[in-house]
């Protein structure tokens, strides 16, 4: 009984590693289940994509708008743990955010997707402009769509990144800024096939949302410790 369990268990493992044979397909859909496995074993969730987050500011110079660079957000987080075996959570928190965020976006229709990508900011009486309320975007939103409810979920988020851009761009610039923008920039590696290759096998995407104004005062303690992240890991 031992020699008929090993010589199954050999012949089903050598008709899964050795070339195709006839006799594949028949094993695999019935032995599949028990026997085979991909590389994600070992990690189930392993990332396919890397995400970055990065933003740009508005602030007032003589009372007119100037705007920033991009600033890459999640390349300055991961600076602060590169080398450390024991690395601190702050190098997944720009990382997660786009995560999370990027799955509430996916979850919109193609309609509320292309207004979203635009600003959330409109003209006002004279020259004055200002944030579009959130009942008049909800409205908007869901004109375009069928579930309310994912464009309320993506527009809470939406709002949390504009707070944590603005605090993030206040400590990097040392300004008041009054608007704020952010794209995420999405690069994925080539396949395994494929590992050796120099040439870049996927081209790199990057998804821009439009310039938005966020109301919501900046907590100090928030700020100071933006300020100690930008001070010890972006040299400013």
């Amino acid at each position: 009984m031992t020699l008929v369990i090993l010589v199954g268990y050999g012949f089903v493992s050598a008709t899964f590693t050795q070339p195709s044979s006839p006799a594949r397909p028949a094993v695999a859909d019935a032995f599949a289940p028990y026997f085979s496995q991909r590389w994600n074993v070992f990690a189930p969730n392993i990332l396919k994509a890397n995400r970055e987050l990065q933003i740009q500011v508005q602030w007032r110079e003589d009372g007119e708008l100037v705007h920033s660079d991009w600033i890459d957000v999640t390349d300055i987080e991961f600076g602060a743990v590169r080398g450390i075996p024991t690395p601190s959570r702050i190098q997944k928190n720009s990382y997660n955010a786009t995560s999370a965020y990027m799955s509430r976006y996916s979850a919109l229709t193609d309609e509320q997707r292309e207004r979203v990508r635009d600003t959330f900011i409109e003209r006002r009486e004279g020259d004055e402009f200002g944030p579009i309320s959130d009942d008049e975007l909800i409205d908007d939103l869901d004109a375009l769509g069928e579930s309310r409810s994912s464009v309320i979920r993506f527009l809470r988020y939406d709002y949390m990144l504009g707070r944590f851009a603005r605090a993030f761009g206040t400590a990097y610039f040392d300004r008041e800024i009054e608007r704020v923008r952010w794209r995420v920039q999405i690069e994925r590696a080539n396949d395994f096939l494929h590992r050796f290759d120099e040439t870049a096998q996927y081209e790199t995407t990057l998804v821009t949302f439009g310039w938005r104004q966020p109301t919501a005062e900046i907590d100090p303690q928030v700020l100071a410790i933006y300020d100690d992240i930008v001070q010890r890991y972006a040299g400013r």
